[in-house]
């Protein structure tokens, strides 16, 4: 009879955490599809505007990027070893150029980008964590292009974040710690050279003349 009890129990259990898991994954493919729709609605927004305003399009997006990206995670794993050396102003400095990275790598983008349609995915398998999870869409441009975008989700303080996205094999993430790494060995391993480096070139000097 206990033997009965301890399948029934242990079944119960593991039926309890498959459930716990599909719902977890739920709920980041509901805030990866909103960020889609979000970010859908600020194409259609500039799409038709030849010289659109710049300042306008990096306020829309920012007002999305800040919502459902995780900065200070990527940032820091994009700094890789050299974080560690980094002080505290370094790295919250380095969090707010990497943003600016990635709020005008999306603007450049998705400004003339024609989405057609795109589509989620269900999972290959469930997720051995419930407050990680990976989404997989796929975007059709309006030349029939199709664009596979893996999102990595992390579950923080009751809000789902991205905090890594591969789009036909390349990985953002990676790309963008070997930029770091690069930026490093050429300015002689200082990380306060290196994040002036990196600022400096998202937000270039003004020429005069």
């Amino acid at each position: 009879m206990k033997q009965v009890i301890s399948k029934v129990a242990i079944t119960c259990a593991a039926f309890l955490l498959s459930f716990s898991v599909m719902a977890s994954y739920d709920e980041a493919k509901t805030q990866v599809d909103a960020s889609i729709k979000d970010m859908i609605a600020v194409v259609d927004k500039y799409h038709d505007q030849q010289n659109p305003n710049e300042d306008e399009l990096a306020k829309d997006i920012a007002a999305i990027v800040d919502r459902d990206v995780d900065f200070t995670y990527i940032s820091s794993w994009v700094m890789g070893k050299y974080y560690r050396q980094a002080t505290e102003e370094q790295r919250a400095k380095f969090a707010v150029v990497f943003k600016q990275t990635l709020i005008k790598t999306y603007a450049k983008s998705l400004v003339g980008f024609d989405i057609k349609e795109y589509s989620i995915s269900p999972p290959t398998s469930p997720s051995p964590e419930d407050d990680k999870q990976i989404v997989t869409v796929d975007v059709t441009s309006g030349d029939g292009t199709v664009y596979t975008l893996v999102n990595y989700m992390v579950k923080t303080d009751e809000h789902w974040k991205l905090v890594n996205v591969i789009m036909n094999g390349i990985n953002f993430r990676i790309t963008f710690k070997n930029q770091f790494s690069d930026l490093m060995q050429r300015n002689s391993y200082d990380v306060g050279k290196v994040v002036d480096a990196w600022q400096s070139q998202i937000n270039p000097p003004a020429t005069q003349g």
